[in-house]
Protein backbone atom coordinates (compact mmCIF):
# COMPACT_ATOMS: atom_id res chain seq x y z
CA UNK A 1 0.00 0.00 0.00
CA UNK A 2 1.38 3.60 -1.27
CA UNK A 3 0.15 6.61 -0.01
CA UNK A 4 1.13 9.94 -1.38
CA UNK A 5 1.32 12.85 1.39
CA UNK A 6 0.68 16.49 1.27
CA UNK A 7 0.35 19.18 3.55
CA UNK A 8 -2.81 19.40 5.75
CA UNK A 9 -5.47 16.82 6.20
CA UNK A 10 -5.92 13.58 4.71
CA UNK A 11 -9.46 11.73 5.13
CA UNK A 12 -9.25 8.09 5.39
CA UNK A 13 -12.46 6.50 5.00
CA UNK A 14 -14.17 3.17 3.85
CA UNK A 15 -16.13 0.37 5.46
CA UNK A 16 -15.18 -0.99 8.62
CA UNK A 17 -12.26 -3.85 8.65
CA UNK A 18 -11.00 -2.62 5.00
CA UNK A 19 -7.26 -1.63 6.24
CA UNK A 20 -7.76 2.33 7.48
CA UNK A 21 -6.56 2.31 10.95
CA UNK A 22 -3.38 0.17 9.54
CA UNK A 23 -2.46 3.34 7.48
CA UNK A 24 -2.11 5.12 10.90
CA UNK A 25 -0.60 2.74 12.91
CA UNK A 26 2.11 2.08 10.07
CA UNK A 27 2.23 5.69 10.27
CA UNK A 28 2.74 5.18 14.47
CA UNK A 29 5.65 2.30 14.21
CA UNK A 30 7.68 5.12 11.47
CA UNK A 31 7.86 7.22 14.33
CA UNK A 32 7.34 5.73 17.53
CA UNK A 33 8.67 1.97 16.86
CA UNK A 34 5.57 0.40 18.50
CA UNK A 35 2.07 0.41 17.98
CA UNK A 36 -0.70 2.27 19.38
CA UNK A 37 -3.01 -0.98 19.12
CA UNK A 38 -1.19 -3.62 20.54
CA UNK A 39 1.56 -3.99 22.93
CA UNK A 40 2.85 -6.86 20.78
CA UNK A 41 4.75 -5.24 17.95
CA UNK A 42 3.94 -8.78 16.01
CA UNK A 43 0.59 -8.05 15.93
CA UNK A 44 1.26 -5.85 13.17
CA UNK A 45 2.63 -8.25 10.73
CA UNK A 46 -0.01 -9.71 7.98
CA UNK A 47 -1.58 -13.25 8.94
CA UNK A 48 0.71 -15.83 8.45
CA UNK A 49 3.47 -13.55 7.11
CA UNK A 50 7.04 -13.22 8.78
CA UNK A 51 8.31 -9.92 8.25
CA UNK A 52 6.64 -6.69 7.11
CA UNK A 53 8.02 -3.32 6.39
CA UNK A 54 7.39 0.22 6.54
CA UNK A 55 8.81 3.37 4.53
CA UNK A 56 8.35 7.15 4.68
CA UNK A 57 9.92 9.34 2.10
CA UNK A 58 10.29 12.92 3.48
CA UNK A 59 11.07 16.07 1.18
CA UNK A 60 13.46 18.18 2.88
CA UNK A 61 13.81 20.64 0.12
CA UNK A 62 12.81 20.64 -3.07
CA UNK A 63 16.11 19.19 -4.04
CA UNK A 64 16.53 16.48 -1.15
CA UNK A 65 14.61 14.06 0.30
CA UNK A 66 15.42 11.32 3.37
CA UNK A 67 13.53 7.92 3.94
CA UNK A 68 12.94 6.22 7.52
CA UNK A 69 12.19 2.72 7.44
CA UNK A 70 11.28 0.32 10.06
CA UNK A 71 11.54 -3.93 9.57
CA UNK A 72 10.06 -6.29 11.22
CA UNK A 73 10.64 -9.74 11.12
CA UNK A 74 9.31 -13.05 13.18
CA UNK A 75 12.12 -15.40 13.37
CA UNK A 76 11.45 -18.88 15.13
CA UNK A 77 13.41 -17.74 17.81
CA UNK A 78 12.47 -14.36 18.50
CA UNK A 79 11.02 -11.22 16.85
CA UNK A 80 13.16 -8.35 15.33
CA UNK A 81 12.45 -5.13 14.79
CA UNK A 82 15.03 -3.10 12.58
CA UNK A 83 14.99 0.68 12.35
CA UNK A 84 17.00 2.63 9.23
CA UNK A 85 17.68 6.40 9.03
CA UNK A 86 18.86 7.37 5.67
CA UNK A 87 19.02 3.55 4.68
CA UNK A 88 21.67 3.70 7.76
CA UNK A 89 20.73 0.53 10.59
CA UNK A 90 20.32 2.70 13.98
CA UNK A 91 22.23 0.98 17.11
CA UNK A 92 19.15 1.83 19.18
CA UNK A 93 15.25 3.35 19.92
CA UNK A 94 16.82 6.36 21.50
CA UNK A 95 18.93 6.77 18.34
CA UNK A 96 16.34 6.51 15.97
CA UNK A 97 14.31 8.70 18.13
CA UNK A 98 16.60 11.62 17.19
CA UNK A 99 15.07 12.22 14.44
CA UNK A 100 11.89 13.99 16.39
CA UNK A 101 14.00 16.88 17.38
CA UNK A 102 14.60 20.08 15.76
CA UNK A 103 18.03 19.31 14.98
CA UNK A 104 17.20 16.31 12.68
CA UNK A 105 17.21 17.22 9.06
CA UNK A 106 13.64 14.92 8.99
CA UNK A 107 12.04 15.97 12.01
CA UNK A 108 9.14 13.37 12.63
CA UNK A 109 6.90 12.38 15.29
CA UNK A 110 3.14 11.24 15.31
CA UNK A 111 0.71 11.12 17.90
CA UNK A 112 -2.16 9.32 17.90
CA UNK A 113 -5.55 11.02 19.63
CA UNK A 114 -8.52 8.39 19.79
CA UNK A 115 -10.82 10.24 21.57
CA UNK A 116 -13.38 7.77 22.21
CA UNK A 117 -11.06 5.44 24.04
CA UNK A 118 -10.77 5.97 27.88
CA UNK A 119 -7.91 3.36 28.80
CA UNK A 120 -5.53 5.60 29.80
CA UNK A 121 -7.85 6.82 32.55
CA UNK A 122 -9.67 3.56 33.27
CA UNK A 123 -6.97 0.80 32.88
CA UNK A 124 -4.28 -0.47 34.93
CA UNK A 125 -1.08 1.67 35.96
CA UNK A 126 1.22 0.21 33.66
CA UNK A 127 -0.69 1.67 30.79
CA UNK A 128 -0.27 5.08 32.27
CA UNK A 129 3.28 4.71 33.07
CA UNK A 130 3.80 3.50 29.58
CA UNK A 131 2.36 6.53 28.01
CA UNK A 132 3.86 9.18 29.97
CA UNK A 133 7.43 6.99 29.30
CA UNK A 134 6.75 7.02 25.79
CA UNK A 135 5.90 11.02 25.64
CA UNK A 136 8.69 11.97 27.80
CA UNK A 137 11.05 9.92 25.39
CA UNK A 138 9.82 11.68 22.36
CA UNK A 139 11.02 14.91 23.64
CA UNK A 140 14.35 13.34 25.52
CA UNK A 141 15.90 10.48 23.85
CA UNK A 142 18.30 10.44 26.51
CA UNK A 143 15.64 8.80 28.96
CA UNK A 144 14.65 6.23 26.89
CA UNK A 145 18.23 5.06 27.89
CA UNK A 146 17.48 5.81 31.70
CA UNK A 147 14.38 3.94 31.62
CA UNK A 148 16.57 0.58 29.99
CA UNK A 149 18.79 0.97 32.22
CA UNK A 150 16.39 1.15 35.34
CA UNK A 151 15.23 -2.09 34.42
CA UNK A 152 18.13 -3.88 33.94
CA UNK A 153 18.34 -3.20 37.68
CA UNK A 154 14.96 -4.31 38.60
CA UNK A 155 15.04 -7.73 36.52
CA UNK A 156 18.62 -8.21 38.62
CA UNK A 157 17.30 -7.70 41.61
CA UNK A 158 14.08 -9.62 41.13
CA UNK A 159 16.47 -12.99 40.24
CA UNK A 160 18.47 -11.98 43.10
CA UNK A 161 15.49 -11.67 45.34
CA UNK A 162 14.51 -15.14 44.56
CA UNK A 163 17.85 -17.04 44.74
CA UNK A 164 17.97 -17.31 49.00
CA UNK A 165 20.16 -19.88 48.40
CA UNK A 166 22.57 -17.18 47.61
CA UNK A 167 22.16 -13.63 49.22
CA UNK A 168 25.21 -11.29 49.33
CA UNK A 169 24.04 -8.28 51.34
CA UNK A 170 26.93 -6.56 49.26
CA UNK A 171 25.10 -7.40 46.09
CA UNK A 172 21.80 -5.83 46.91
CA UNK A 173 23.35 -2.53 48.25
CA UNK A 174 25.03 -2.37 44.70
CA UNK A 175 21.43 -2.98 43.29
CA UNK A 176 19.84 -0.85 45.31
CA UNK A 177 22.63 2.10 44.58
CA UNK A 178 21.78 1.54 40.94
CA UNK A 179 17.98 1.56 41.31
CA UNK A 180 17.89 4.60 43.48
CA UNK A 181 20.30 6.70 41.01
CA UNK A 182 18.09 5.90 37.74
CA UNK A 183 14.78 5.63 39.45
CA UNK A 184 15.63 9.19 41.24
CA UNK A 185 16.01 10.57 37.67
CA UNK A 186 12.47 9.20 36.11
CA UNK A 187 10.77 10.56 38.64
CA UNK A 188 12.00 13.79 38.50
CA UNK A 189 11.40 14.01 34.68
CA UNK A 190 7.91 12.62 35.20
CA UNK A 191 6.76 15.19 37.55
CA UNK A 192 8.52 18.17 35.76
CA UNK A 193 6.57 16.92 32.70
CA UNK A 194 3.80 16.94 34.62
CA UNK A 195 4.70 20.33 36.13
CA UNK A 196 4.92 21.82 32.37
CA UNK A 197 1.60 19.91 31.41
CA UNK A 198 -1.12 21.11 34.55
CA UNK A 199 -1.68 24.85 32.91
CA UNK A 200 -2.14 23.70 29.03
CA UNK A 201 -4.69 20.59 29.58
CA UNK A 202 -6.64 23.33 32.28
CA UNK A 203 -6.57 25.78 29.52
CA UNK A 204 -8.02 23.01 26.96
CA UNK A 205 -10.21 21.49 28.87
CA UNK A 206 -11.90 24.98 29.92
CA UNK A 207 -12.68 25.29 26.74
CA UNK A 208 -13.48 21.94 25.28
CA UNK A 209 -16.04 21.26 29.04
CA UNK A 210 -16.64 25.18 30.16
CA UNK A 211 -18.52 23.58 32.84
CA UNK A 212 -16.41 20.68 33.79
CA UNK A 213 -14.88 20.97 37.22
CA UNK A 214 -10.41 20.97 36.69
CA UNK A 215 -8.68 17.90 36.85
CA UNK A 216 -5.25 17.69 38.89
CA UNK A 217 -2.53 15.63 36.95
CA UNK A 218 -0.69 13.84 39.79
CA UNK A 219 2.10 11.44 40.40
CA UNK A 220 1.74 8.85 43.29
CA UNK A 221 5.11 7.11 44.53
CA UNK A 222 4.82 4.27 47.61
CA UNK A 223 4.12 6.89 50.10
CA UNK A 224 4.70 10.81 48.84
CA UNK A 225 1.41 12.15 46.26
CA UNK A 226 2.70 15.06 44.42
CA UNK A 227 0.11 17.58 42.31
CA UNK A 228 1.66 19.42 40.36
CA UNK A 229 0.81 22.90 40.52
CA UNK A 230 0.59 22.49 44.28
CA UNK A 231 4.29 21.85 45.00
CA UNK A 232 7.69 23.14 44.20
CA UNK A 233 9.44 20.21 42.24
CA UNK A 234 12.05 18.53 44.41
CA UNK A 235 15.43 17.85 43.40
CA UNK A 236 17.19 14.84 42.14
CA UNK A 237 18.77 14.54 45.74
CA UNK A 238 15.62 14.91 47.71
CA UNK A 239 13.98 12.02 45.72
CA UNK A 240 17.11 9.94 45.86
CA UNK A 241 16.96 10.08 49.90
CA UNK A 242 13.17 8.81 49.70
CA UNK A 243 13.77 5.99 47.58
CA UNK A 244 16.18 5.55 49.98
CA UNK A 245 14.19 5.33 52.58
CA UNK A 246 11.33 3.58 51.14
CA UNK A 247 13.98 0.30 50.34
CA UNK A 248 14.83 0.35 53.66
CA UNK A 249 11.05 0.10 54.98
CA UNK A 250 10.67 -2.36 51.98
CA UNK A 251 13.11 -4.60 52.34
CA UNK A 252 11.86 -7.45 54.40
CA UNK A 253 8.55 -6.99 52.33
CA UNK A 254 10.73 -7.75 49.12
CA UNK A 255 12.64 -10.21 50.46
CA UNK A 256 9.17 -11.84 51.39
CA UNK A 257 7.53 -11.36 48.21
CA UNK A 258 10.73 -12.08 46.16
CA UNK A 259 10.25 -8.88 44.71
CA UNK A 260 10.91 -5.28 43.89
CA UNK A 261 8.15 -3.07 45.31
CA UNK A 262 9.81 0.42 45.58
CA UNK A 263 10.44 2.71 42.68
CA UNK A 264 8.90 4.27 39.23
CA UNK A 265 8.05 0.86 38.05
CA UNK A 266 5.18 1.17 41.01
CA UNK A 267 4.41 4.16 40.57
CA UNK A 268 1.22 5.82 38.88
CA UNK A 269 -0.08 8.41 37.35
CA UNK A 270 -3.49 10.04 39.19
CA UNK A 271 -6.10 12.08 37.67
CA UNK A 272 -8.03 14.09 40.22
CA UNK A 273 -11.46 16.15 40.16
CA UNK A 274 -10.43 19.41 42.00
CA UNK A 275 -13.44 20.33 44.58
CA UNK A 276 -14.42 23.25 46.71
CA UNK A 277 -11.53 21.59 49.47
CA UNK A 278 -8.06 22.28 49.30
CA UNK A 279 -7.28 18.71 50.66
CA UNK A 280 -6.35 17.30 47.82
CA UNK A 281 -5.48 13.74 48.79
CA UNK A 282 -9.25 13.24 49.39
CA UNK A 283 -10.49 14.67 45.92
CA UNK A 284 -12.04 12.13 43.64
CA UNK A 285 -10.09 10.27 41.71
CA UNK A 286 -11.44 10.88 37.82
CA UNK A 287 -12.12 7.38 37.20
CA UNK A 288 -13.88 6.74 40.20
CA UNK A 289 -16.52 9.37 40.14
CA UNK A 290 -15.95 10.90 35.90
CA UNK A 291 -18.87 10.41 33.34
CA UNK A 292 -17.99 8.93 29.88
CA UNK A 293 -17.85 12.54 28.67
CA UNK A 294 -16.03 13.99 31.38
CA UNK A 295 -13.30 11.54 30.80
CA UNK A 296 -12.93 11.72 26.90
CA UNK A 297 -13.02 15.54 27.38
CA UNK A 298 -10.20 15.18 29.72
CA UNK A 299 -7.99 13.01 27.50
CA UNK A 300 -9.00 15.35 24.42
CA UNK A 301 -7.30 18.16 26.64
CA UNK A 302 -4.47 15.90 27.91
CA UNK A 303 -3.83 14.79 23.94
CA UNK A 304 -3.90 18.57 22.76
CA UNK A 305 -1.32 19.50 25.43
CA UNK A 306 0.78 16.97 24.89
CA UNK A 307 0.75 17.98 21.07
CA UNK A 308 0.87 21.93 22.22
CA UNK A 309 4.24 20.85 24.81
CA UNK A 310 6.17 18.54 22.20
CA UNK A 311 5.81 21.61 19.72
CA UNK A 312 7.03 24.01 22.37
CA UNK A 313 9.56 21.80 23.56
CA UNK A 314 11.46 20.49 20.25
CA UNK A 315 10.33 23.15 17.89
CA UNK A 316 8.74 20.50 15.78
CA UNK A 317 5.41 20.14 14.33
CA UNK A 318 4.53 16.61 14.63
CA UNK A 319 1.79 14.15 12.48
CA UNK A 320 -1.72 14.12 14.27
CA UNK A 321 -3.34 10.51 13.71
CA UNK A 322 -7.08 10.42 14.79
CA UNK A 323 -8.24 7.24 14.22
CA UNK A 324 -12.14 6.52 13.57
CA UNK A 325 -13.73 10.57 14.05
CA UNK A 326 -16.61 11.82 15.52
CA UNK A 327 -18.12 8.08 15.83
CA UNK A 328 -19.05 9.06 19.72
CA UNK A 329 -17.58 12.62 20.18
CA UNK A 330 -20.94 15.01 21.07
CA UNK A 331 -21.33 18.30 18.60
CA UNK A 332 -19.36 20.47 21.08
CA UNK A 333 -16.46 18.40 21.27
CA UNK A 334 -16.49 17.27 17.72
CA UNK A 335 -16.51 21.60 16.89
CA UNK A 336 -13.82 22.40 19.23
CA UNK A 337 -11.44 19.81 18.00
CA UNK A 338 -12.61 20.76 13.89
CA UNK A 339 -12.09 24.47 14.95
CA UNK A 340 -8.42 23.06 16.24
CA UNK A 341 -7.04 21.50 13.67
CA UNK A 342 -8.29 24.73 11.06
CA UNK A 343 -5.93 26.62 12.86
CA UNK A 344 -3.26 23.73 13.40
CA UNK A 345 -0.88 24.07 11.16
CA UNK A 346 -0.20 19.78 11.06
CA UNK A 347 -0.09 17.03 8.52
CA UNK A 348 -3.13 15.54 10.13
CA UNK A 349 -4.46 11.72 9.17
CA UNK A 350 -8.33 10.81 10.02
CA UNK A 351 -9.82 7.93 9.76
CA UNK A 352 -13.78 7.80 9.44
CA UNK A 353 -16.65 5.11 8.27
CA UNK A 354 -17.93 7.62 6.19
CA UNK A 355 -16.63 10.28 3.48
CA UNK A 356 -16.25 13.55 5.61
CA UNK A 357 -14.66 15.74 2.73
CA UNK A 358 -18.68 16.93 1.84
CA UNK A 359 -19.71 17.76 5.03
CA UNK A 360 -16.95 19.65 6.33
CA UNK A 361 -15.96 21.67 2.98
CA UNK A 362 -19.96 22.59 2.64
CA UNK A 363 -19.60 24.19 6.35
CA UNK A 364 -16.63 25.80 5.46
CA UNK A 365 -14.50 23.94 8.21
CA UNK A 366 -12.18 21.94 6.56
CA UNK A 367 -10.53 21.05 3.36
CA UNK A 368 -7.96 18.30 2.98
CA UNK A 369 -7.23 15.23 0.48
CA UNK A 370 -9.63 12.36 0.39
CA UNK A 371 -8.95 8.73 0.73
CA UNK A 372 -10.39 5.75 0.26
CA UNK A 373 -9.48 2.00 1.27
CA UNK A 374 -11.20 -0.76 0.03
CA UNK A 375 -9.56 -4.47 0.72
CA UNK A 376 -6.66 -2.33 1.38
CA UNK A 377 -5.59 -0.67 -1.53
CA UNK A 378 -5.72 2.83 -1.92
CA UNK A 379 -8.58 4.86 -3.80
CA UNK A 380 -7.70 8.94 -4.22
Amino acid sequence: MNISCEQGIHFIHGENGQGKTTVLESIYILSNLRSFRDSDLASALKYNEQAGKIKGSFEIDPSTQAELKVELIQNPQRFEKRAYVNHKLTRSAADYYGVKLQHSPIQFHAINLNPTSTDLIRGEPALRRNYFNQVISSQNPQYMNTLKRYQKFVDQKNAFLKDEERWDNSLLKVLNEGLIKEGAMIHFERIKYLSKMTNPVQQFLSNIAPKQHRVILGYKTRKPLYFTGHFELPSIKKIEEILHQELIEFGSQERIRKSSLVGPHRDDFVFKIENESSDLGSAANLVDVGSQGECRSFLLALKLAELEEFKNETGVLPVLLIDDFSSELDSYRRGFLLNYLKNSGLQIFVTSTDDLTHHLQVNDILQGKAIQIIRGKIHE
